[in-house]
């Protein structure tokens, strides 16, 4: 088994902090933000295979599902993220605050596993011919 990527296991983490049933109400409001159902409902999914890293692609496609499903957040999934992340006894105490927080988080760390998934051979690689990078 591979290593885990230090960005891959924060992004794992985040997302056990949310429901892993994908018929909570968050995940219906996650998929009617975004508009695809079909991501939204394959995260979970995704969170296990990454947590295993297998396939190899694994945290690449976690990631972007993240993005996907997290990067426009509206006021009711901020409200219902706030609420699995930081339950209290009082809804009328929850406001969006901390599933803004929880959402920039997720897609901050999912964007720095895209920044980490690729070998220092790659990123070298593509630095010389994308970006002329002298050697």
């Amino acid at each position: 088994m591979q290593k885990m990527l230090p960005a891959a296991e924060r992004l794992v983490r985040l997302m056990l902090l949310l429901p892993s049933d994908p018929r909570e109400p968050l995940w219906e409001s996650a998929a009617d933000d975004c508009g695809d159902l079909p991501t939204v409902r394959s995260i979970r999914g995704w969170v296990g295979d990454t947590a295993k890293m297998w396939p190899e692609g694994a945290p690449r496609t976690l990631a972007e599902m993240v993005l996907i499903a997290f990067a426009n957040p509206k006021e009711t999934t901020l409200r219902l993220l706030s609420q699995v992340v930081a339950p209290t006894t009082s809804s009328s105490h929850i406001g969006t605050g901390v599933g803004a927080a929880w959402a920039a988080r997720a897609c901050e760390t999912a964007i720095d596993v895209l920044a980490e998934v690729d070998s220092l051979e790659e990123v070298l690689e593509r630095a010389k011919t994308d970006w002329s990078l002298d050697s």
